[in-house]
């Protein structure tokens, strides 16, 4: 996995070297996933490392995240690396 980013800084990464814009959010997501390749992550450890205890946000903030950050990914190399765990989290593979 970490192979195909050969660069990950915010606000852009690499990924087999086409550039990928990123908002903070997005970075801050897939560096979480990158830190914990093939480790599922529940939704609750995503809320907690990527936008706090506190957040009071909308429930499906971390889906809308997951999908912008996946077409992103995917523009540059339809190949999926984040999965879907039903009922579970994410997890990048």
């Amino acid at each position: 996995i970490r192979g195909s980013f050969s660069q990950w800084h915010y606000p852009r990464s690499l990924r087999d070297r086409q550039l990928i814009q990123l908002t903070a959010k997005e970075f801050d997501l897939l560096e979480l996933l990158l830190r914990h390749p093939r480790q599922v992550l529940t939704r609750e450890q995503i809320l907690e490392k990527v936008w706090g205890y506190d957040f009071m946000g909308e429930s499906n903030v971390i889906e809308v995240y997951i999908r912008a950050l996946r077409l992103k990914l995917e523009a540059t190399n339809p190949k999926r690396l984040i999965h879907t765990v039903r009922s579970v989290g994410y997890v990048l593979k």
